[in-house]
């Protein structure tokens, strides 16, 4: 009877779209599966001292460092065949000054599946139209 109840749980999380992957340390790249239509963005810091990456979810990289690149991965938790996921890139000076930000939109489709990119941050805008990076 519990493996019965087991089996039933079980289905309900494939069923329901759950993302498969572990709460990844900085830098890891790879090992991650998706149940649902996903992208793996590669962010490399080519503007300002630290950049830290947000999703809607929350701060998914807190301080990288100009010169690295880190691997985020993004899913929807929404349904739908066509889902976009945003991703903001905030910039920092060294004494964790706002220099700016700077957001990108991915376009998924659940008939092409899963994609990476690389998204080189190299322009950081404030309110008025100033911004850039130092």
């Amino acid at each position: 009877m519990n493996n019965k109840y087991l089996f039933v749980i079980l289905a309900s999380v494939l069923v329901s779209g759950c993302v498969v992957g572990p709460v990844r340390p900085y830098g890891i790249t790879h090992g991650f599966g998706f149940y649902q239509v996903g992208v793996t963005v590669r962010v490399v810091n080519n503007c300002s001292p630290f950049l830290q990456l947000d999703t809607v979810s929350g701060i998914e990289v807190k301080e990288l460092p100009y010169g690295s690149s880190v691997t985020v991965h993004l899913t929807s938790p929404f349904s739908g065949s066509q889902r976009q996921l945003s991703l903001t890139a905030k910039g920092y000076g060294p004494s964790r000054e706002y220099l700016g930000s700077s957001t990108k939109i991915f376009h998924v489709s659940t008939y092409q599946g899963s994609r990476e990119e690389v998204w080189e941050v190299d322009r950081l805008r404030l309110p008025g139209g100033r911004g850039g990076c130092r």
